[in-house]
């Protein structure tokens, strides 16, 4: 286990690495937008996109970059919170709301959904600490007995609302990609996501 995590480790280092590259070539292009607009209200129009894609790139190390992993036989990709791909534009971490994200957080022993390996992953302040693994191919599926899932679930609550990404269940899932015209009414007991699915 302990080379795995080094490797995911070493993933992680090489993820931030092309995370800052991906913004400084934000800023870079932010600098010489100007240049190639056609008009001033392009240049404003662009300079406030590029503004706000440069403060999404943001990397702050106390938040990990990624906190699952799905492996289809030879195939894996590492979910996270964000896109981030490397200087030929493959991805190193698929953002949670992309499609294939989706089997993250469906995928199950009963429906594999194709996925062979769902893993999560601990963190302590941005540092990768430890790993679980549900071999949904062989019939293994922790759900809500996993370690990790329940202390991230647990973690306490204070300051601004946290993002749940890392812990949305089959059910919130579904919520949350719900169509914009649909009518929703999420009920539940206290403490058990219905704001934060709900935003």
């Amino acid at each position: 286990m302990t080379d795995e995590l080094e490797l995911e480790r070493a993933h992680l280092t090489t993820s931030r690495t092309a995370l800052k590259a991906m913004r400084e070539r934000a800023e870079e292009l932010f600098t010489t937008g100007h240049k190639i607009a056609g008009d001033a209200y392009s240049a404003e129009t662009l300079g406030k996109h590029m503004a706000q894609r440069i403060k999404d790139l943001a990397d702050n190390p106390d938040t990990p970059l990624f906190f699952g992993k799905l492996t289809f036989g030879v195939e894996a990709f590492h979910i996270g919170r964000r896109h981030v791909t490397d200087s030929a534009g493959e991805p190193l971490v698929l953002d949670w709301r992309a499609a294939l994200s989706r089997k993250f957080y469906q995928a199950s022993v009963k429906d594999p959904q194709e996925v062979h390996t769902r893993r999560r992953f601990g963190f302590s302040r941005g540092e990768l600490t430890s790993f679980e693994d549900e071999h949904l191919d062989r019939g293994e599926e922790l759900g809500t007995s996993s370690a990790i899932l329940t202390a991230e679930i647990e973690r306490p609550r204070v300051g601004p609302m946290r993002d749940i990404v890392a812990t949305i269940q089959p059910e919130q899932d579904e919520l949350v990609r719900a169509e914009l015209d649909e009518t929703i009414c999420i009920q539940g007991a206290p403490g058990t996501g219905k704001t934060d699915t709900g935003l």
